[in-house]
């Protein structure tokens, strides 16, 4: 129909905007697209007890404060990203307007919510060799030892900037990788490139 329109990722143009991206193979490294995460920048003081109070009330997560760690909930991630800030990461799909629940439970407190969910994508690399597929264009040492589960980051891949973060509760390596949305294309482009030695290469 004329006047029928979709919500398309930013990958749209590698995927044909039919689904979501995937790229790999399960037992070596996979790439895949979460299409339309609901993601809340939040800034705020974290010795303001009303603040985190009202956080807590709201999503069921005690604020992270030690640098580069998340606390999570099933329905919720929170990645700390600098002594006042925080990215909330929807786990599941959206049932209600998040920013507009939390504006309306931090009424007279100074703080910051804003909606990212339109300006960043999300994307799951996994696998036995996601690790060294990240390792080939960001500078952060991410060994186990040093970026362990329920960790995260702020860096780059080559030319853009990204935030890292290893879920909780997985068996294999798998990383999220959060991404700008004008960037993202480019982002997914370098990663599959990276990953070419490990899926297409050794064919």
């Amino acid at each position: 129909m004329l006047n029928d329109s979709r919500q398309q990722t930013p990958l749209a143009g590698l995927t044909g905007g039919a689904d979501a991206l995937e790229h790999g193979s399960p037992d070596c490294v996979t790439l895949l697209e979460v299409p339309f995460a609901e993601l809340v920048n939040l800034r705020g003081d974290p010795e303001n007890a009303d603040f985190t109070a009202a956080i807590q009330n709201t999503i069921g997560i005690i604020l992270p404060t030690e640098p580069n760690t998340t606390a999570e909930s099933d329905h919720y991630c929170v990645m700390w990203l600098s002594p006042d800030e925080w990215m909330i990461r929807a786990k599941v799909p959206p049932v209600d307007d998040l920013p507009t629940r939390l504006n309306l439970a931090l009424q007279g407190i100074f703080c910051a919510v804003t909606d990212q969910s339109s300006a960043y994508s999300v994307l799951q690399l996994s696998g036995p060799k996601s690790r060294c597929v990240l390792a080939k264009g960001c500078p952060l040492d991410l060994h186990p030892r040093v970026f362990d589960t329920g960790h995260c980051a702020q860096s780059h891949y080559y030319k853009t900037s990204v935030l890292l973060r290893r879920p909780r509760g997985r068996a294999d390596d798998c990383w999220e990788v959060i991404v700008r949305r004008s960037f993202a294309d480019y982002a997914v482009r370098m990663l599959m490139d990276g990953m070419w030695e490990y899926t297409e290469g050794r064919n």
